[in-house]
């Protein structure tokens, strides 16, 4: 019996300072970016660097994430001066006008 409650007494011992000392460390911060990361999309796009979108630019970028399907789909609307390439200022100047189905977002990420 006085072996059992020795063992007993050891083990909530363990389990004790193993939460306490888990809950001691540093958490992590999440990797992921920010969904609002529009300059981190641009320049991912942006393959030779040049500061502008070329429609292989963006139909590469197309092949490999189909999220980006909605901008090669859209290439044409957006390039606003039709010189063949997507500036920053043109895709603030198209999302601003055509805002996501659904109406614009709030500042908090929730719907208007």
């Amino acid at each position: 019996m006085m072996k059992q409650l020795f063992v007993a007494g050891l083990l909530m011992g363990a389990t004790f300072f193993t939460v306490e000392t888990y809950a001691q460390q540093p958490q992590q911060p999440q990797q992921e970016k920010p969904r609002g990361d529009r300059e981190g999309f641009f320049k991912k796009i942006d393959t030779d660097n040049d500061g502008k979108l070329s429609k292989a630019e963006v139909e590469a970028a197309a092949k490999e994430d189909k999220r980006t399907s909605r901008l090669s789909e859209n290439f044409a609307a957006i390039d606003a001066d039709k010189d063949g390439f997507l500036t920053k200022e043109e895709l603030q100047a198209y999302r601003k006008a055509n805002p996501p189905q659904g109406g614009p977002r709030q500042k908090d990420g929730g719907r208007k």
